[in-house]
């Protein structure tokens, strides 16, 4: 056996590329989770599952292919950044996070929604926004407005956007299914906020 095909080399450019679009797959799969559970929350599951496979495989790969070459270093370095990415990822709050973008993207269209709650007038959804909600529309509630965006099947639990008007609306409590109350949690901005 000559020396030149018993040399290891370590993980080459594409290898490293592909590393990187798992993971760029991954966060986009865990941002657009809503929109995708909308479409099919059985192919959502399965494409978070899938990517997730897919990040911890190359990764894995990559750390291996360092380990053989008996560069510690990198090997190290390599399992480090992806624990790290991977805890960030787990431990996200990505419905927040995409509710947040969908209320700066669409800033007028929710401070109109809000204008017309607290002026009493009749509420008008923009049918884009029948995507964020489970049944597309907002549901008054005392000095709120409540977007359901997740109920679980026996409406025992729910997830969503709310308005709460005032500057003491964390804590707030918010009726979000049939059996559940749920807080304000995170602040989506102009009086916005994720209730879980």
């Amino acid at each position: 056996m000559s020396t030149a095909s018993s040399e290891k080399k370590p993980p080459s450019r594409p290898a490293l590329t592909m590393v990187s679009l798992a993971w760029l797959a991954l966060v986009a799969l865990e941002y657009f989770w809503i929109p995708l559970f909308r479409v099919s929350e059985l192919f959502a599951w399965l494409a978070i599952m899938a990517a997730w496979l897919w990040v911890i495989s190359r990764s894995t790969a990559v750390a291996l292919a360092y380990l053989s070459l008996k560069d510690y270093g990198r090997c190290v370095a390599a399992l480090l950044l992806a624990l790290g990415a991977g805890s960030v990822a787990r431990t996200a709050h990505w419905s927040a996070l995409y509710a947040e973008g969908q209320v700066w993207l669409h800033r007028d269209a929710f401070a109109e929604l809000a204008a017309d709650h607290e002026h009493h007038r009749p509420l008008t959804v923009p049918r884009w926004m029948e995507y964020l909600s489970i049944d597309g529309q907002v549901r008054p509630q005392r000095d709120a407005l409540y977007l359901p965006v997740f109920e679980d099947w026996r409406a025992e639990s729910g997830r969503g956007i709310a308005y709460i008007p005032g500057a003491d609306a964390q804590g707030t409590t918010i009726h979000t299914a049939s059996g559940d109350l749920g807080s304000a949690t995170h602040d989506l901005g102009d009086g916005w906020w994720w209730v879980e």
